[in-house]
């Protein structure tokens, strides 16, 4: 092991491998308790009827196009950015994240308007028409207007976590994420049934969940970084200021902003090529991908360890410790998927049948299921190489290999669904 430490959210001075342990634990759970949430919510959905479950992971599917161009690139580049001034004295700690915040606010009000007032043109870029499935439109229009309600809140809640994550403090956002699930759980079914809100209802449960996360998360920021303050910090006279922080993380949000564009158009065209085979075997399809997504949560977690101490550690020029860090966060990863593969196959049978009363859902769902499970240890080694590349820096690199990949992929499906599917099931 390097002798190299790094220190704790209790100041501490950790290992490599104790720091992996205390950024990657907590940040699994925090990163779990939203996929598993949403199952919560689309098994409680499924029980209203397909129509509600393929109308909600339509909605989700757009929400996440719109949503993750600019969240997820904000995160992963903030959490490099305080990662370097968390070790650095040449670095404004404070200010990095009071711009951060900044940035996530005006990005999150833009996400708000643009939802609320596209959603009938976003759902029927879906491939949902208004004149052929009226009820299907509808309700997707309705459950994504409601959602966008909460994107301010979603903005700030992956921002103060890219905050949380620079400084290898993963417990307080697991704390406030855990607390918001967990109310969003129970909200879920009282609005869905007992108000008779159907899937509005689930959506209303999250907007709300969102916002008292959000609201303590920023609490404790203000308390965590003495000089943390939200307003004006991106408008500072100082250009130099300015062209540091600020240019470094809107410069960089664009070139992930291209890797999430290639993500989401990948995830919004097997979504909407899957309605091909049908309300009942789309809804598979969406229940499958959720599971796909909560499957590679471990991985995930470790690419957030990953990030963080090589972004510390080539700070600090410790090549020892960047050679340590790579070679423990990928075989852990590929432990990780191959394991996860297993315990998939072993509740397979289960599985179906906690999502859906309708048969054809549940036959669909287990025709999916082996491709959920093959695809796992190489999907965990790419979602670590992912915080390898971000804690170096290298996102133009990341951005075009994901280029690259999404067209193979989206190619693959055209030519599929279009060509080559001989029945529903071949289409998915």
């Amino acid at each position: 092991s390097s002798s190299s430490s790094f220190v704790g959210d209790d100041s501490g001075a950790l290992s490599i491998n104790d720091s992996i342990a205390v950024i990657a634990l907590p940040a699994f759970f925090a990163l779990a308790a939203d996929p598993i949430a949403s199952l919560v919510d689309s098994a409680w959905i499924g029980r209203i009827d397909a129509e509600a479950l393929t109308a909600s992971g339509l909605a989700i599917a757009v929400l996440n196009i719109i949503v993750k161009l600019f969240n997820s690139p904000l995160l992963s580049v903030t959490t490099s950015v305080i990662a370097k001034a968390s070790v650095s004295p040449k670095r404004d700690l404070s200010r990095a994240a009071s711009i951060a915040v900044e940035l996530g606010i005006l990005g999150g009000l833009a996400q708000t308007l643009i939802l609320f007032v596209g959603a009938p043109v976003l759902i029927h870029l879906m491939g949902v028409d208004s004149q052929a499935d009226p009820g299907l439109y509808h309700t997707a229009v309705s459950f994504l207007r409601i959602r966008s309600l909460g994107t301010l809140a979603n903005v700030l809640l992956l921002t103060t976590q890219g905050i949380f994550r620079g400084i290898g403090d993963t417990k307080s956002p697991l704390y406030a994420t855990l607390a918001g699930n967990v109310l969003n759980v129970g909200l879920a079914p009282l609005l869905i049934f007992g108000l008779d809100w159907g899937a509005d209802g689930a959506a209303w449960a999250t907007v709300g969940c969102e916002y008292l996360s959000a609201a303590y998360l920023l609490w404790i920021v203000y308390g965590k970084i003495p000089g943390f303050k939200v307003g004006g910090s991106i408008l500072e006279k100082s250009q130099e200021r300015f062209a540091g922080t600020a240019k470094q993380l809107l410069s960089t949000s664009g070139v992930l902003a291209f890797r999430s564009l290639c993500i989401v158009t990948t995830y919004a065209i097997a979504s909407g090529l899957s309605l091909e085979a049908g309300e009942e075997l789309s809804a598979a399809h969406q229940v499958c991908h959720q599971l796909w997504l909560g499957s590679t949560l471990l991985a995930d977690a470790l690419a957030v360890a990953a990030q963080t101490l090589l972004a510390q550690s080539i700070t600090r020029e410790d090549k020892d410790a960047v050679k340590e860090i790579v070679s423990k966060t990928m075989f852990l990863g590929l432990l990780l998927g191959t394991v996860t593969a297993a315990l998939l196959a072993g509740t397979s049978g289960v599985i179906p049948g906690l999502f859906s009363d309708d048969a054809s859902v549940i036959e669909g769902i287990q025709f999916l299921l082996p491709a959920v499970l093959l695809t796992q240890p190489v999907t965990a080694l790419a979602f670590v190489l992912d915080g390898v590349l971000y804690g170096g820096s290298d996102f133009n690199f990341a951005a075009k290999c994901m280029c690259a990949s999404a067209a193979v992929a989206c190619t693959t499906m055209a030519l599929g669904v279009n060509f080559w599917a001989a029945d529903d099931f071949e289409v998915l």
